[in-house]
């Protein structure tokens, strides 16, 4: 059964990517989300828009654990799809989301406004220490990050607030990560005070087998397991 589903939905994005290369449309929406089809943005990222699978596994991760009374705190906005999702379904109130980006920040604010929510929006980087931080802008934008990973990569200094102050003072009980490597240097240091669940993706490719252990191992030492029922690649749900 859950083969044929895979199948009629890959079919169906196949579709909507093909009748969407054709319309050209300004905005799409997934789950209810209108998300902003942001001017000369790469072919990946477009197509992910286009088809319907952009952020797909976060967002089943989210829509099958998020609770009515969880607070929300997102590292990697990205266009705003998870933030403006949480936002709809326990109030912007309850919402805090990170971007290093800025970019991204016209596009995220739109995202926002076409959604009718206003979550606590940041455009920084999250870190052990308060100050500046090399952040690499990729012609992708959800491959940008505190890793350099193509020559052409541009570098950009991003403000950064302490990771463990803001935890402290959200009091988020659901984490969701998508920070494109970055997980590794915040599990030296993260301190995850009253979460419960994180939706996080692992990026073994950049980080390779050894520093994917260690956050894993990181997660394990404070609690946190990996909940076997929610597995999609990369993207994890580990709950305590």
């Amino acid at each position: 059964m859950q083969k044929v589903e895979y199948q009629i939905n890959r079919l169906a994005g196949q579709l909507r990517l093909k009748v969407r290369e054709f319309t050209k449309p300004q905005t799409v929406e997934i789950a209810g989300i209108k998300l902003p089809i942001p001017p000369n943005i790469s072919r990946g990222p477009l197509e992910a828009l286009y088809a319907g699978y952009y952020e797909a596994s976060e967002l089943k991760i989210i829509q099958a654990n998020l609770e009515k009374h969880d607070r929300v705190m997102e590292l990697g906005t990205g266009l705003g799809l998870l933030a403006s999702y949480c936002a709809r379904q326990l109030g912007s109130d309850h919402v805090f989301t990170y971007e290093a980006n800025p970019a991204l920040e016209p596009f995220i604010r739109q995202t926002f406004a076409l959604n009718n929510v206003n979550p606590h929006f940041h455009h920084c980087l999250l870190g052990e220490t308060s100050g500046t931080q090399d952040f690499y802008v990729a012609k992708s934008f959800w491959s940008s990050s505190t890793i350099q990973r193509k020559p052409d990569d541009q570098k950009i200094q991003v403000p950064v607030i302490i990771f463990n102050q803001e935890i402290q003072r959200i009091d988020p009980t659901f984490l969701i990560l998508d920070i494109e490597g970055g997980e590794y240097e915040l599990f030296k240091y993260a301190n995850l005070h009253n979460v419960r669940k994180i939706c996080i993706e692992l990026h073994s490719r950049i980080l390779g087998s050894e520093k994917t252990e260690f956050v894993e191992s990181k997660l394990a030492e404070q609690g946190f397991y990996l909940d076997p029922k929610k597995l999609y690649a990369n993207e994890l749900l580990f709950i305590r």
